[in-house]
């Protein structure tokens, strides 16, 4: 089957989500282009937002604007920097130096902490959707990190990494081993399945359906399915593939996934090799890779690093006049941003960039997205109402949520806070997010009843929210927020807003600013908090996230309080 024909086959969902445009010409002239200081042979890498990082040999962190290639900031945390870039679901960047330092950088450029290594990391790192962070070390130990920079636990793996692992969105961690044993670990660092396989994985990928490819260095091919629990009290489940199959005997270099499950397989030979979900080969065509993944957009083009050191433009309408984009030197795995440029970096020292079109829907681009953090980004916080009312547990603790009694809903707000860690409470209560939802939701976004809506208990819902690991629940505070009339809990859900801390969008500082402007000055504690609640927002994020912070600081410096609270106010607005 020829190029043409393996495009169409493997692309097709992605090329419906589009539509049937008529194919032109590749533009292989850049948009933009950087010059930095020092040589480019890594991966760039976006946020959230629109804002680009790379990182090149003048050992710095760069941050560009991807449509422009303006400079944003230049970060040098020290040391040489190691050709490793990841950005958190929450907006944080994190890079690693020669001195086995790793370094959370905020999205405004500033420092936000560092964690020093017992042994260099063996592989990229994976972050999950919650702001997590894992990392796989040369001893063998694999640690999990807070997006705060606290070690939530570490484990002893028995083996090093022979691959990056990959997250699913449950949370789970699947980490290839040299051993040839893939294992799975849940939230709190247990191990809950495995699978082995004859030889070590040189790759994994997510599908649509949370399967887990694997490609091996003796390029075999094995698809698990999506597990998302014990099924057994055996200490590790032994899982089974969908499918296994061994086609080519070179190594797996990459492979990419689409939403409806199929599968495109790049081996170190040159070839490309597509399958259905079900593992039967639905064509093949030839393209000798550099490194990495390509990168593929809504409407099936193909953007692949090759070993002439260009990126090949492969559109699936017009194989054969596939486009070169072709520079001085070699040019690194591409990135395609959510606005549609591709961007890579040069041998030059420069950063080219082009006018592409999207980001296909799948696995579709190196470590699964520009995060390059190996996992499918999900919105979802909080399990299924539904199956948490299958435990007795859950029931019981609902009613105390939802009570007309203040008593009952203090007590299972003294039972979550009774805890001494989040990850002891979260085993032992897993539903505890929509224990929280109902907390801080009655009274705000639903049973609209200042009677009997209790103010404390929202308050004290959103600050048990702002100590949580998953900074998800910024959404649930949100929403709460622009209905939430009481002063106390506005207060504390200022503050739950400023601890979650992560503001890419702007959204919380816009908040905070828009429901302190109607709600005016509600006590000179009320201004206290608000500031507390903006520098709190400033320090996660290296700056002013949004405009509407800068007016919210000249409101509160108006403020008519006392000579004791205006002294507090300066030195609670200085400290950012």
């Amino acid at each position: 089957m020829d190029c043409r024909v393996i495009c169409v086959v493997f692309l097709v969902p992605i090329v419906s989500l589009a539509g049937a445009e008529k194919f032109e010409r590749f533009d292989n002239k850049p948009i933009w282009r950087r010059a930095f200081g020092g040589e480019i042979n890594t991966f760039p890498a976006q946020g959230p937002g629109s804002d680009v990082y790379i990182v090149a040999e003048d050992r710095a962190l760069h941050s560009l604007n991807g449509d422009t290639g303006e400079v944003n900031w230049i970060y040098r945390p020290g040391g040489k920097l190691r050709s490793l870039l990841m950005i958190g679901a929450d907006g944080t960047i994190y890079i690693q130096n020669d001195r086995r330092e790793f370094f959370a950088v905020t999205p405004g450029g500033t420092g936000r902490w560092k964690l020093l290594l017992s042994a260099e990391m063996a592989v990229l790192p994976a972050g999950s959707s919650d702001g997590r962070v894992f990392l796989p070390l040369l001893s063998g130990e694999m640690l999990c990190v807070s997006r705060r920079g606290e070690i939530l636990w570490t484990i002893d793996m028995g083996s090093e990494a022979s691959a990056s692992p990959v997250v699913n969105a449950d949370g789970l961690v699947w980490i290839p081993l040299n051993s040839g044993k893939i294992i799975c670990v849940d939230t709190w660092g247990e191990e809950i399945a495995h699978v082995s396989l004859d030889e070590s994985v040189s790759t994994l990928a997510l599908d649509g359906d949370e399967r887990i490819w694997a490609g091996g260095y003796d390029g075999a091919i094995s698809v698990f399915p999506h597990y998302t629990g014990r099924h057994s009290q055996s200490a590790s489940t032994q899982l089974d593939p969908v499918f296994r199959l061994k086609t080519e005997s070179s190594r797996v270099t990459a492979i990419l996934t689409t939403s409806s499950k199929q599968g495109l397989v790049f081996y170190a030979t040159g070839e490309a090799v597509a399958y259905s979900e079900d593992g039967e080969e639905t064509g093949r065509f030839r393209i000798a890779l550099s490194s990495g993944a390509p990168s593929v957009s809504t409407d099936g083009t193909i953007f692949a690093p090759v070993s002439d050191g260009s990126i090949r433009v492969v559109h699936p309408d017009a194989i054969n006049a596939h486009t070169k984009l072709q520079v001085g030197s070699a040019l690194s795995e591409p990135l395609l941003t959510e606005q549609g440029m591709l961007i890579a970096g040069g041998r030059d020292w420069i950063l080219y960039a082009w006018k592409a079109g999207l980001p296909g829907s799948g696995w579709l681009q190196f470590r699964g997205g520009p995060l390059r953090s190996g996992t499918l980004p999900t919105s979802s916080a909080v399990i299924d109402r539904k199956t948490a009312r299958k435990d007795s547990r859950f029931l019981i603790r609902e009613q105390m949520a939802v009570s007309d009694s203040l008593e009952q809903r203090m007590k299972l707000v003294e039972e979550i806070e009774s805890y001494t860690d989040e990850l002891t409470m979260r085993k032992a209560l897993p539903w505890v997010d929509l224990l929280l939802e109902d907390l801080v939701s009655i009274g705000t976004i639903r049973s609209v009843d200042v009677k009997s809506s209790h103010a404390l208990v929202r308050a004290a819902g959103y600050q048990l929210i702002s100590k949580g690991i998953d900074f998800r629940l910024r959404g649930l505070v949100l929403q709460c927020l622009r209905n939430e009339k009481d002063p106390l809990a506005l207060a504390a859900g200022f503050r739950a807003l400023g601890y979650i801390g992560s503001d890419w969008d702007g959204a919380s500082m816009r908040t905070i600013y828009s429901r302190y402007k109607a709600l005016g000055p509600q006590g000179e504690r009320f201004i206290l908090e608000t500031a507390r609640a903006l520098m709190d927002l400033i320090r996660y994020n290296g700056g002013v996230s949004d405009s509407s912070g800068i007016d919210l600081i000249n409101r509160l410096l108006s403020s008519d309080i006392s000579n004791v609270n205006k002294k507090e106010l300066l030195f609670i607005l200085a400290d950012g």
